[in-house]
């Protein structure tokens, strides 16, 4: 699946493939004129997850080492378990439309973003990507399921530079 993937990041599907799993999805990523670069950004690390996806996996200080700075940087620090417990019940006592928008928009820890992108934990897969306006990148992931966890693909493309990412409807394809 990694070679399948690093081809799509390199060059996206060929004409004629199909996808496997439940499909694909298409992942549109509002930009600031530079949608270019946010796509090659986001393609970036994938390709230093892909490079060293193992096994073994390696410790999240080995990936401060392996991924680009400006995406490690980007994370916010990692929480104390008495610091995440206290964000917690604050983001309880919002209403669920604040929930919504105060999740959308938070940052991401390293160790967190990596979890999902474990080999065993995984659900979507980079498989094409259209700029289609300086403002707009579609990408297209291939899913095992769905509905699928695609929150590790928002915060990359937020980390990239996305200023808003939104979902389309699943196609099978």
């Amino acid at each position: 699946m990694a070679l399948d993937e690093l081809g799509h990041l390199d060059a996206g599907c060929r004409p004629g493939e199909r996808a496997g799993g439940a499909g694909t999805v298409g992942v549109v990523a509002r930009c600031r004129g530079d949608a270019g670069r946010v796509g090659e950004r986001a393609r970036e690390v994938l390709r230093g997850v892909l490079a060293h996806a193992g096994p073994p996996w390696p410790s999240v200080g080995e990936w401060w080492l392996l991924l680009p700075a400006w995406f490690v940087e980007g994370s916010v620090p990692e929480q104390s378990r008495e610091e995440a417990e206290r964000w917690l019940s604050w983001w309880r006592g919002l209403p669920a439309e604040e929930q919504a928008q105060v999740t959308r928009a938070r940052r991401w820890t390293l160790a967190d973003w990596l979890y999902w992108l474990e080999p065993s934990e995984r659900e979507w897969f980079w498989w094409d990507a259209v700029i289609e306006s300086p403002d707009t990148l579609r990408v297209i992931v291939e899913v095992s399921g769905w509905p699928a966890p695609l929150g590790a693909l928002d915060w990359l493309l937020r980390a990239a530079g996305a200023i808003e990412v939104a979902y389309e409807e699943h196609a099978r394809t």
